[in-house]
């Protein structure tokens, strides 16, 4: 051994103990920053690729440019791809049709399918003359058109347009859900037929350049250069603002406050792994500062101490950080593949075992600048050891008592376990300070969860997959189709409603207009959890009856009978219950009311219905989808909700398992913290124990001093936490909910209590394993213990 450096792993096999509880702080700590990092990195990523699905994936749109404005954008090294957009008989108000079906023309330039959409061309090819056209995926399922067909829109005034089909794109939401058609052709072919007044910029034919930027990263920067070049104002560029928002380049107010949000439980985290591994290696000094003490003896200096407890620190880094890496990336992974499994249809294409750089950086120098600050304070502390102090066996580290433990208000193990927490005020703040940390990270995390209710909303058990709608919304849907669809094997449910609108209601109340619809079994069942007032049974069951659902300005109650005028005759409903709400909207002064199909069947004389809704199993396939759009004919509209369902779901499945990972990994954090916190305090005071049993204290009692003790922290933890956690959770709570939906903020008394129960059970688990080992060793053992 030729330097006292070299020490260090001697130390580290001697000292194997209380070192273990030191790494195992700083993995939990290095775990807690790259999980939660990692965590939202792999969110960002997954949003990422449902916004390019979803939206686009172009990132600013640009109005009112001319076609060499576009040229020139095109060529900037800085862009990607530039592309031509515009749209024609958007909401069928155009009157273009294709096999009856209403037919949304868009032109565009070749880079808006080839750059701009995920996998956006499913067969074929983009048009390359004026003469050919590319339609959606649908077009093909269920009319039959084949690569090479011609087809003839039929436009306004009796115009006939005939293309070619050069290929088949993928549908969108829109196209899907209102069973029309989407045709895509090329810009000239879109402005040969746009009724354009001027021919001046993009504006002029309803059409957009979009542009895509290499950088994705940088691209704030480059719309800012892009409008200096071409003197664009704000008003001629648009932001994609959820795909840029998740490249944090978003200029969109909104979006701002949420990067805000962010930065404040980035800064959050990052203070909770510092204090852990701080208050941790605070404790393993205390514990041996005879040691060092003895280092001075043999002719170390203050310096060399400070060296070696700096050294000693990093030594437990070499396994601690990639331990708490590893441990990360592992839960991370397992996050990804549930993602992947729960919504295939968006994030199929995340990597199975990928890796994330910036969690696993954060991690890094979270757990070595954490390390190297926390060790500052301990090493000083040991290199002040005095040489006699540490001969003489007294290298507790220890003050001098400047006042006695109060036991006017305790008995003596108490007052004791009070005293030995707040004599060492340092010592008190790291402990309290790390405790209330945690319920500071858990209230402000919650934050998220009321966001994620406001800003999604879950499918719904009554949300259809496919339906099967009247064209004009009458009784026109034959009710033979209901019992084809419940016998096929890839329909999971299929229910019926009957619709009858405007029908005038006599009588002194208000309103004077109701629409009146059905219910049958599952529906009936799905509102059993709305119902304000009366009986559901009696509506399903008995005929003449009816329910409400509830208006401010309504004045039917339940109990009362209404007179309906139903084709010229009317007909009387008792109202036999409320419900609170209702998936169906309603004009402000027409009551909604709901029946049973045979209280319909008697009122109208008709059992067909307006809409047949289906929900598909989990196994049902394309094919399966175009042998019910077999049965339902040409005749209905035939909505696939499909695409629109899974975006819902994909983006609910991802908000929820990584905002309530973040507070379960919160919650477990808090609880491995306290009990090692709690073991290495109890660890570093072993002798004074020893001595305590030595002079007649019980184990009883020496279980309640440590219990006092364990206590002072928790409860000062707890204030502080508490304090300063709802004081983080009002602020984030207005910067995310008051200011985007006006929701005023309340005490989360829930997350509170649940957080506060967590610390609670943690100490009572963290007391239980010192006291059965200091009882187990003998009072000589315990009073020599190092």
């Amino acid at each position: 051994m030729k330097r006292y450096l070299d020490l260090v792993p001697i130390s580290a096999k001697i000292h194997r103990k209380q070192s273990r509880m030191s790494i195992f702080c700083i993995v939990l700590a290095v775990f807690l920053v790259t999980t939660i990092f990692g965590m939202a990195d792999m969110f960002i990523r997954s949003q990422i690729l449902q916004a390019q699905m979803d939206g686009g994936n172009f990132h600013v749109g640009l109005r009112y440019v001319t076609d060499e404005d576009c040229s020139l954008i095109a060529k900037r090294p800085a862009v990607k791809a530039a592309a031509r957009y515009g749209v024609l008989n958007y909401r069928g108000e155009d009157g273009y049709t294709l096999s009856g079906k209403t037919a949304i023309i868009m032109g565009c330039d070749a880079p808006w399918f080839s750059d701009m959409m995920v996998d956006g061309i499913a067969e074929g090819n983009f048009p390359q003359t004026e003469s050919e056209a590319m339609l959606t995926q649908s077009a093909k399922d269920r009319l039959g058109f084949q690569i090479g067909d011609t087809v003839v829109i039929d436009g306004p005034d009796g115009e006939k347009l005939t293309y070619i089909i050069s290929g088949f794109c993928k549908d969108a939401m829109k196209t899907t859900s209102e069973d029309s058609i989407g045709v895509s052709i090329t810009t000239d072919a879109f402005r040969s037929i746009y009724p354009a007044v001027k021919h001046e910029t993009l504006e002029d034919y309803d059409s957009v350049c979009y542009v895509q930027f290499e950088n994705p990263w940088n691209a704030r920067r480059e719309i800012q250069q892009l409008k200096a070049d071409l003197g664009l104002s704000d008003e001629q560029v648009y932001e994609n603002v959820k795909l840029m928002g998740m490249y944090g380049q978003s200029d969109s107010s909104k979006m701002m406050q949420i990067y805000v949000v962010a930065a404040i439980l980035f800064v959050l985290v990052l203070a909770a792994g510092v204090m852990m591994i701080a208050s941790s290696l605070n404790s393993n000094v205390a514990q041996r500062t005879e040691f060092f003490g003895l280092m001075r003896c043999i002719g170390a200096t203050p310096k060399q101490v400070i060296r070696l407890v700096r050294k000693e620190a990093l030594l437990w880094c070499r396994f601690a950080i990639p331990a708490g890496i590893g441990a990360g990336v592992v839960v991370i992974w397992i996050l990804c593949a549930v993602l992947r499994i729960l919504s295939p249809e968006y994030f199929a294409q995340m990597p199975a075992l990928g890796l994330s750089i910036p969690s696993i950086l954060a991690g890094i120098l979270v757990g070595l600048l954490t390390v190297l600050l926390a060790a500052r304070s301990p090493a000083k502390k040991a290199a002040r050891v005095s040489p006699l102090a540490a001969v003489s066996g007294n290298a507790n580290g220890q003050q001098p008592a400047k006042r006695a433990a109060n036991t006017r208000l305790f008995k003596v193990e108490t007052a004791l376990g009070v005293h030995h927490a707040t004599a060492s005020r340092k010592n008190l703040i790291l402990m309290a300070g790390s405790f209330a940390l945690s319920i500071i990270l858990f209230l402000s995390f919650s934050v998220t969860v009321d966001f994620m209710k406001h800003s999604l909303t879950p499918l719904r058990p009554w949300t259809a997959d496919l339906s099967i709608i009247s064209p004009d919304h009458s009784l026109s849907v034959d009710s033979g189709i209901l019992g084809k669809l419940k016998e096929n094997p890839a329909v999971k449910a299929a229910y019926g409603r009957m619709f009858a609108y405007d029908l005038p209601m006599e009588g002194a109340i208000e309103p004077q207009k109701a629409d009146l619809l059905t219910y049958e079994e599952n529906q009936f069942g799905w509102a059993k959890e709305y119902l304000l007032e009366g009986s559901l049974d009696t509506v399903a069951s008995q005929p003449g009856t009816a329910l409400i659902v509830y208006e401010p300005e309504t004045t039917i109650q339940v109990g009362d009978t209404v007179t309906l005028d139903i084709g010229g005759k009317n007909q009387q409903l008792q109202i036999a219950g409320m419900l609170s709400t209702a998936p169906f909207g309603n004009a402000n002064d027409t009551a909604l009311l709901i029946c049973s199909e045979d209280t319909f069947r008697q009122l109208s004389g008709t059992s067909n219905y307006t809409i047949v809704d289906i929900q598909l199993t989990n196994k049902a396939t394309d094919e399966d989808v175009n042998a019910i759009q077999q049965i339902a004919g040409t005749s209905y509209t035939f909505s696939d909700e499909r695409m629109s369902n899974s975006s819902v779901r994909g983006t609910y499945y991802c908000f929820c398992l990584f905002i309530y990972g973040f507070l379960v990994l919160i919650a477990l954090i808090t609880v491995f913290n306290i009990i090692n916190s709690i073991t290495m305090s109890v660890a570093a005071r072993t002798r004074q124990y020893g001595v305590f049993r030595a002079i007649g204290l019980s184990t009883r009692q020496l279980k309640k001093m440590i219990i006092a003790e364990a206590c002072v922290y928790t409860i000062t933890g707890s204030i502080i936490g508490t304090v300063l956690g709802l004081i983080c959770n009002q602020k984030l709570f207005e910067m995310l909910i008051t200011s985007f939906w006006g929701d005023a903020w309340g005490i989360p008394w829930m997350e509170l209590t649940i957080i506060l129960f967590i610390m609670i059970l943690a100490v009572i688990f963290a007391v239980r394993g010192p006291v059965r080992k200091i009882h187990k060793m003998s009072i000589v053992d315990t009073i020599s213990a190092q």
